[in-house]
């Protein structure tokens, strides 16, 4: 009897809530609306490096609380998008030519382990999508739409790599990376788009499952990009 009532009381619990749990919840998907619009402001360079960022003025202009706009400047500062100064504020990250070296050292590495697990782990709809996905920015003739299509041309190798841990880490640093590509078009140093010839060529390894040819291809991919942008960086010092 005692084993019987045990169970039903733990039958009843796996449906119970804590109060105010809607709440949280919907605290949270602010939260991540907040974090999705500032995060693309911060790497399109809508607020200038080392701008500061008032966070009752940001509630007002994206009709969000406190709350929850304080928790996404926070997660916006583990991204390196935002840095807060105890008593002083919080400012827009600064562009610095040792912030690129450093990206591109750890993004070399993780986005051809990334490459290289996607020709492994994709399934046989997820190859045939990347190829025709690569096919279609290849011919896209609008800038911004090819620089949006390399992101989402990333983000379809992050999520068929299948590692949960390792997703978060290039969806930030490929964030980083793409500030500093805005940063110089801002400033007429408009860089050409990264050849998307490599996207096909990349996305034909990877439905291929060479793993170690998709590795290859997208560590040269982001280290010529990286390259470009630091020569761009030592000509606007120079200036």
């Amino acid at each position: 009897m005692k084993q019987h009532n045990f169970a039903e009381k733990l039958s009843a619990s796996s449906h119970w809530k804590a109060p105010g749990g809607d709440g949280i919840a919907s605290a949270e998907r602010y939260s991540d609306k907040a974090y999705d619009i500032l995060r693309d402001r911060l790497v399109r360079l809508h607020y200038a490096p080392m701008q500061p960022l008032n966070e009752r003025s940001l509630t007002v202009d994206l009709e969000i609380g406190l709350a929850p706009i304080r928790e996404a400047l926070r997660r916006l500062e583990g991204d390196h998008l935002v840095v807060i100064y105890p008593r002083r504020g919080i400012f827009a990250a600064e562009i610095g030519l040792r912030d690129q070296q450093s990206i591109k050292e750890v993004r070399v590495e993780i986005e051809g382990l990334a490459a290289a697990l996607a020709a492994a782990r994709a399934t046989a709809q997820e190859r045939k999508a990347l190829v025709e996905f690569a096919e279609s920015l290849y011919r896209e003739p609008d800038v911004d739409r090819r620089m949006s299509g390399d992101e989402a041309f990333h983000r379809r190798i992050y999520a068929m790599a299948r590692n949960a841990f390792l997703e978060p880490t290039l969806i930030q640093q490929y964030g980083l990376a793409i500030r500093l590509w805005y940063f110089c078009a801002l400033n007429s140093w408009m860089p050409d788009i990264a050849p998307v010839a490599d996207h096909r060529e990349l996305a034909a390894a990877i439905s291929l499952g060479d793993s170690e040819r998709a590795r290859d291809l997208l560590r040269e991919h982001v280290q010529q990009g990286s390259d470009k942008v630091r020569d761009l960086l030592f000509k606007a010092i120079e200036q």
